[in-house]
């Protein structure tokens, strides 16, 4: 058998498939309605949405002065009026080294 006769039995073996001239069309239709449909294009479209929301001055302050109001609040409620002496040695500790080994001979 020659590489002629052998090229021709492969192509009788795998004859080309002929597809209708929408084929394309329909497949593309087929992928954008799985797209809109998916959870990924749910999250892409909500949180456009919200960024476009945020955008505008007001939604913008109210989210910064509700997370400054949300810090300042959890800020209070972490650190107690007993801590203070401790608080206090701990910022003396961070910025003057020598302080530590005199606040450690202290305790």
């Amino acid at each position: 058998m020659n590489d002629d006769e052998l090229h021709d039995l492969i192509r009788q073996a795998h004859p080309k498939p002929e597809f209708s001239p929408s084929f394309q069309r329909d497949v593309w239709a087929r992928v954008s309605v799985a797209e809109q449909t998916s959870w990924s294009a749910l999250y892409r479209r909500w949180g456009e949405s919200l960024f476009q929301t945020l955008a505008q001055p007001a939604p913008a302050m109210a989210v910064v002065m509700t997370t400054l109001l949300f810090g300042a609040g959890l800020g209070r409620i972490v650190s107690s009026e007993n801590n203070a002496e401790f608080s206090r040695d701990a910022y003396v500790a961070s910025i003057n080294p020598v302080a530590a080994a005199h606040l450690a001979n202290r305790e």
